[in-house]
Formats: C-alpha cells, sequence, structure tokens
C-alpha cells in the first residue's frame, strides 16, 4: 500500500487527475492485483488518455485505468469504488452522475445482451 501513496502523490501533482479509486476485487482483499481508476478532469482524445495511463503504468506495478475510456458497464461498476484521493469533489459528482445517466439509458440492452448470450 506504500507504492499506492507514491500514485496518489503523482495524481496530486497532475492537472488532468481529479480522483483515484480502488475498485474491484482488490477492495476485498481477495484480488491478485490492485485494480486502480484515475478519473479525468474532462474527456480527451483516446490517444492522450492512453498516454495518461501509460504514463503511471510505467512507474506503478497496478491495473491502472482511464475511467473515461472504460466501456459504461464497467464505469459503473468502478463507482462502487473507493474513492482514494479526490481534487474536485463536484466534477467527481458530476461524472458519476452522468456515468449513472448514461448507464440507465444502456442498461436495457445490456441485459437483453447477457440473457441472448446466456441462452445461447
Amino acid at each position: 500500500m506504500e507504492k499506492i501513496g507514491k500514485l496518489i502523490e503523482k495524481a496530486k501533482k497532475d492537472k488532468n487527475v481529479i480522483a483515484v479509486a480502488l475498485y474491484g476485487s482488490s477492495l476485498k482483499g481477495k484480488g491478485r492485483d490492485i485494480d486502480i481508476c484515475l478519473y479525468l478532469d474532462k474527456k480527451y482524445n483516446n490517444l492522450f488518455m492512453s498516454k495518461k495511463r501509460l504514463d503511471y503504468l510505467k512507474y506503478f506495478n497496478y491495473d491502472i485505468q482511464v475511467f473515461q475510456q472504460l466501456p459504461i458497464y464497467i464505469r459503473k461498476r468502478i463507482l462502487k469504488g473507493k474513492i482514494l484521493y479526490s481534487k474536485n469533489e463536484d466534477r467527481l459528482y458530476e461524472i458519476a452522475y452522468d456515468t449513472i445517466k448514461e448507464f440507465n439509458y444502456f442498461e436495457k440492452y445490456y441485459n437483453d445482451y447477457l440473457e441472448m448470450v446466456k441462452n445461447g
């Protein structure tokens, strides 16, 4: 967990990162890896977000993702994670609210797809 502190220190200095979250099985102490999600201040193009992710991956041996790059159903799950650091709570809540709204629109199609896969 000491290295997570270093990751948070890096995020504090990063003008694009507004929050860092821990999510997934690592929250329950069951995971083999540590899942970290970076929330950016806005949605950038994919190249920028990929470079941002790689910039963190080269220093930290975690499964690091950028929230805005993930599929909606994964983003919804990450909202259940633990916020380790937040620079701008208003913006973070706005991102969470927008994610929930988007997922609510998408959920019917997602559930239909899962049902189709289940039934072959």
